[in-house]
């Protein structure tokens, strides 16, 4: 005779070797049969068995029930903060992120997040209030999507927790930036003079604060000369150190930069595991422009080796764009009416040496892991293109035959 515990059935079958005792319940309009266990050798442990199950389920309901009820002020407001265990625990599997990408992440969660959804339980948050809320910021579609990431990052850490059961999908918002414009031959060749007094003519900028020095003007014009030989970030230029330099090899060794707090670390989207490195060959004109200014370099205390310090220290990315902004300006090139910016100088190399290098020589001097990313940033001057085809010519000629 079956004996019912709650939503179980209790019944028992004979074997060769002894009575078992199982239960079966419907789930799904199925009948689905489990065993008491070895350990229920009679009718009333198998009941106590059932009961507490019955109890364990009761409970295990509860637990979820009262998670559902956290805000998400109460599960992330310390998240992103020195010490917390989630980043600890991320680090022990590898991941493990940089001081800025942390910064950003907890900037995002209590400028954004806290404010607009810290009392939602984490059910009820929807992609559509989440979009319609970043719409309404003044925000670019590529901050809004660094604030989905953050969420998702909280969202991952929730349904760890037992507090969400799944993470609502969320539709990335579409980048608004175009790219960089290029800078022409005749316009590098103007900015870029090998001589010194040329070169201090063009970058030097008067200052009603103080006279800048010939030496500052050489400086930023041979920052900027290299930037655009060897095709680098600027974050990497201004932390340009001497032992990364090889000059017998006339080339560089790109293992660290600026980050947005104005420290020296690790490259962009490096790891301790992989830290992106890469080695570039920069032409011979640059090479002795810099080792012109490596003879004039001065001493920084704080940063001592630091190629292009600016008060002692890594010049301010800032500044160094209103430096750039200025040479352009004393070129009479129109920065405004063009997209012009110190990162132009990295589309400009990516887009001069793409008919000069193989694919695969110019995805490892730009750093590149993609060749979409060294398509995006070709961006060329029609007429400069058509000059670099001619070599071709031969085989165009072939079109009609011979």
């Amino acid at each position: 005779m079956s004996v019912s515990v709650g939503k179980y059935h209790l019944f028992k079958r004979a074997r060769p070797n002894g009575t078992f005792w199982y239960y079966w319940f419907s789930e799904n309009e199925k009948r689905i049969i489990r065993s008491c266990g070895r350990a229920c050798s009679s009718k009333r442990e198998a009941v106590q068995f059932l009961e507490n199950l019955l109890k364990e389920e009761l409970t295990q309901s509860k637990k979820k029930t009262a998670a559902r009820l956290v805000t998400v002020t109460d599960f992330a407001g310390d998240m992103f903060t020195e010490g917390a265990p989630h980043l600890a625990r991320w680090a022990a599997k590898g991941k493990v992120l940089k001081r800025q990408t942390v910064i950003q992440h907890r900037r995002h969660l209590t400028r954004y997040i806290l404010p607009r959804f810290g009392r939602y339980r984490f059910p009820d948050i929807t992609p559509t209030e989440v979009e319609d809320f970043l719409l309404e910021q003044r925000l670019s579609n590529s901050c809004r999507n660094t604030v989905l990431y953050t969420l998702r990052l909280i969202m991952r850490e929730a349904r760890r927790s037992g507090i969400l059961e799944i993470i609502p999908e969320f539709e990335p918002f579409r980048r608004n930036g175009r790219r960089q414009d290029t800078l022409s031959g005749e316009e590098l060749a103007y900015l870029f003079p090998w001589d010194a007094d040329e070169l201090i003519r063009i970058w030097k900028r008067p200052s009603r604060v103080h006279q800048e020095t010939d030496r500052d003007a050489l400086m930023f014009g041979t920052l900027f000369c290299l930037t655009v030989s060897a095709g680098l970030r600027s974050g990497e230029v201004r932390a340009l150190h001497t032992e990364q330099i090889y000059l017998p090899r006339s080339g560089l060794v790109i293992d660290r930069a600026v980050d947005d707090l104005g420290e020296i670390g690790l490259l962009k989207k490096a790891t301790a595991e992989d830290t992106r490195s890469r080695a570039v060959i920069v032409p011979e004109i640059t090479m002795n422009m810099l080792k012109r200014w490596l003879s004039l370099m001065p001493h920084t205390p704080e940063f001592p080796g630091l190629v292009f310090p600016y008060n002692g220290k890594p010049v301010a990315s800032y500044y160094l764009l209103d430096r750039f902004r200025f040479g352009l300006e004393k070129a009479g090139i129109d920065y405004k009416a063009r997209r012009l910016t110190v990162h132009c100088l990295r589309y400009t190399y990516n887009t001069r040496m793409r008919t000069l290098l193989s694919e695969q020589v110019l995805r490892e001097f730009v750093g590149h892991r993609s060749m979409a990313m060294t398509d995006h940033y070709d961006n060329p001057i029609p007429a400069e293109r058509l000059e670099a085809y001619q070599g071709v010519r031969p085989a165009v000629e072939m079109f009609w035959g011979n």
